[in-house]
């Protein structure tokens, strides 16, 4: 007998795997030589991406890129791009599990936000969690600090946060209306117009790896922005935003197996702390998940079937 999810629990478990194919973006993006600047990297990884959207335009047609809110896909593709950046110089003072610790700030972000600007109800479970969840942040954070002073890297981790937690919160606006391909597609239309001309001013020549990795660093992007979305589809932002606490383990193995590096056992302590914070969260219920046209929304999630009752 198969057990229903609840809409909550679902949209963690979207996030988690959200989280796991995100750690591939950050192998990628640090493998790509340091001689190529981050905004030429952002640039090629939009190039190519855009290559394969509009071979996929040319055979599903325009319709699945349709929008009526075309301003809300500017800012998103914006606040996407602008953590992207962030995110990407970041690894370039940082090991991918530190600058995913400094992520995690993302979470109480986000409740904040949510609340704010989404009207989502702040229980005083989601308080408790989202600030202990700040705690193992700190803990995790606390040996790079000198005095109160902020290192580059870690300042840009921290804005990275922020974009992305911004970005979350226009892709829950943007559900009601919009199909998940046309969230995908108008960013990096954003992106090319942004980022190439940036790029162009500081172009350094790139090897076949470095468009490589930037490619793959677009494809993994592409998949967990996808799963993002199908999260925020069917539950509150503030619930599934924890989650990204799970990039930590994920994050630590891809230093080992890529870098040869481990984080400082500290890193650990913090991430004990963070998964007690997960664990407060209540998973009951879920956002009722956002009606498209048709099938326009590409794999979207929909509720499951209410069973058939009989007056006999």
């Amino acid at each position: 007998m198969l057990v229903a999810l609840s809409g909550n629990l679902r949209g963690v478990l979207w996030m988690t795997a959200a989280m796991a194919s995100g750690v591939f973006v950050d192998v990628c993006a640090k493998l790509v030589s340091y001689d190529v600047p981050t905004a030429q990297i952002l640039a090629m990884r939009a190039l190519t991406t855009v290559s394969v959207f509009l071979v996929i335009v040319l055979f599903i047609g325009t319709r699945q890129i349709r929008t009526r809110r075309p301003m809300a896909h500017i800012a998103r593709g914006v606040l996407w791009y602008g953590s992207l950046f962030f995110v990407f110089f970041a690894l370039r003072q940082m090991s991918i599990a530190e600058v995913n610790a400094y992520l995690f700030i993302e979470a109480l972000l986000t409740v904040l936000l949510a609340v704010v600007i989404l009207g989502e109800k702040l229980t005083a479970r989601k308080v408790i969690a989202t600030l202990l969840g700040l705690v193992g942040v700190w803990v995790m954070c606390a040996p790079r600090m000198d005095g109160f002073g902020v290192p580059l890297g870690v300042g840009a981790a921290l804005i990275g946060a922020f974009c992305f937690s911004a970005q979350t919160l226009f892709a829950k606006v943007l559900t009601r209306t919009e199909t998940n391909f046309s969230m995908l597609f108008w960013p990096q239309i954003i992106a090319v117009v942004i980022w190439v001309p940036i790029a162009i001013i500081t172009w350094h020549p790139a090897s076949l790896a470095d468009w490589l990795y930037s490619s793959g660093a677009g494809f993994f992007a592409m998949m967990t922005n996808y799963m993002v979305l199908r999260a925020v589809r069917v539950a509150d932002a503030s619930v599934v935003s924890p989650a990204a606490y799970t990039a930590l383990p994920f994050s630590v193995a891809m230093d080992l197996i890529f870098f040869d590096m481990l984080p400082m056992p500290v890193i650990f302590v913090g991430a004990g702390i963070v998964v007690m914070a997960v664990m407060l969260l209540d998973y009951k219920g879920g956002a009722a998940p956002a009606k498209v046209d048709d099938a326009a929304s590409l794999g979207e999630d929909e509720p499951p079937p209410k069973p058939v009752t009989s007056d006999a």
